[in-house]
């Protein structure tokens, strides 16, 4: 009979979930072509887009002024297809038996998924800083203050906690790691044109507005918007926050379930 191993301490937790957040991150390296989607495909969108559209969606204004109104997206952009490393790493671990191997020994239940959701969170940030600093290379500034220019960055990472818990979900329920990250990649495009943060929500097409308007990239953009240059932040930071409190609330708890279920089953979904 084999005796479970005894429960882990808050030190050991700790321990063993930064044990686990240093591989992820190192496991992150075998997928280049979600680093690419992740960091160089934004990227290249802020440049096509704002030589492309910058005087036509702001005529009469300078393609820096385009670069402000547009770099938002593209920065949360990239946090999103980021989490797609993470899909991709956690149902490969399983399907291979790497967690099922981590149940024989004496980490923390919970420092697996801890260490997927605190690497994405530092992936997020690399992403973050490399966009907006590409974005300042063609005209981005920041006109606030320190505390609006951290929560600039820390807002999508927050917002991240709930969409990485719906990755997770998705993962732990899918077949392969490609259909996942196909799958995601395609809504999150979907989400990412019809918001604002490439068009005023006055400029889309009728149709395409109350999209656009409950759009939660929508409320995300515009508060990093505010928190860059300026103005009326409560509305969109308090729907951010609710929407990433939300996605915790409903895909946390799925994404805990389908984990043990997949890591004690050993196989894929069916």
């Amino acid at each position: 009979m084999t005796v479970p191993p005894l429960p882990a301490t808050r030190a050991s937790m700790l321990h063993d979930s930064l044990v686990m957040t240093g591989r992820t991150l190192r496991v992150t390296l075998r997928y280049p072509a979600v680093l690419f989607i992740a960091i160089v495909f934004p990227v290249i969108l802020l440049l096509l887009l704002t030589a492309s559209f910058a005087t036509i969606v702001l005529p009469g204004q300078s393609y820096s002024a385009y670069v402000d109104f547009s770099l938002p997206l593209f920065a949360v952009m990239g946090v999103l297809f980021s989490t797609l490393g993470t899909a991709a790493a956690m149902l490969n671990d399983l399907q291979a038996g790497f967690d099922a191997r981590l149940r024989t020994m004496p980490i923390s239940a919970s420092a697996p998924l801890i260490g997927r959701i605190a690497a994405d969170a530092v992936r997020n940030l690399i992403t973050l800083v490399l966009v907006v600093a590409v974005g300042t290379v063609v005209g981005f500034r920041f006109t606030t203050d320190p505390a609006s220019i951290a929560g600039f960055f820390l807002l999508p990472l927050v917002f991240a906690v709930g969409i990485v818990w719906l990755v997770l979900a998705a993962a732990v329920r899918a077949r392969s790691a490609e259909s996942v990250t196909a799958g995601l990649n395609a809504a999150f495009l979907v989400a990412s044109f019809l918001s604002t943060g490439m068009v005023p929500l006055a400029d889309l097409p009728s149709w395409a507005q109350p999209i656009a308007a409950a759009n939660p990239l929508s409320l995300l953009v515009d508060a990093m918007r505010v928190l860059a240059h300026g103005g009326e932040l409560a509305r969109p930071l308090l729907g951010t926050v609710a929407w990433a409190v939300g996605l915790t609330v409903v895909f946390g708890p799925l994404a805990v379930l389908g984990y043990r279920h997949r890591r004690s089953a050993g196989q894929p979904a069916r």
